[in-house]
């Protein structure tokens, strides 16, 4: 029979976890009012944020669900200490890089909506991935 050796995590790694779960309910919200969910989405938009939404691919939006959806699923996954949540938040990234990298380099709309946003996601989404390495590797997750 084998057995599991409890490993003493550090006092900030539930609040690390809490704040991820917000992060990601934050990022499916977006994700969600982007495809109409919550109303028309380019109502408010200028001409040019209109053209500029209008030409997201579908692989793209699909990108965005992915990594959405898998970051909250990875960040619940953190919070419950479970070692599946490191390759969830690694899919996560991916699929944002995907999103993120047309955004930045083959969409044109950095012009329209500035780098800020783009910045921000990679950041987080790197940061999330490499936390739930390091607590898989400590044996912070079971």
């Amino acid at each position: 029979m084998a057995t599991t050796m409890s490993v003493s995590r550090p006092g900030w790694f539930m609040p690390v976890a809490v704040l991820a779960v917000i992060w990601n309910l934050f990022g499916v919200a977006m994700y969600l009012s982007s495809v109409g969910v919550f109303g028309d989405p380019m109502t408010g938009m200028t001409e040019a944020e209109r053209a500029a939404a209008s030409s997201i691919p579908p692989l793209i939006t699909g990108a965005f669900a992915i990594g959405t959806f898998a970051g909250l699923i990875g960040s619940l996954g953190l919070l419950l200490r479970k070692s599946w949540a490191q390759p969830v938040l690694i899919v996560s990234l991916i699929a944002l890089l995907m999103l993120e990298g047309w955004i930045v380099f083959l969409s044109g709309a950095v012009e329209v909506f500035g780098l800020a946003v783009p910045i921000m996601v990679t950041a987080g989404a790197i940061l999330l991935a490499w936390f739930a390495t390091t607590a898989r590797r400590r044996g912070w997750l079971i």
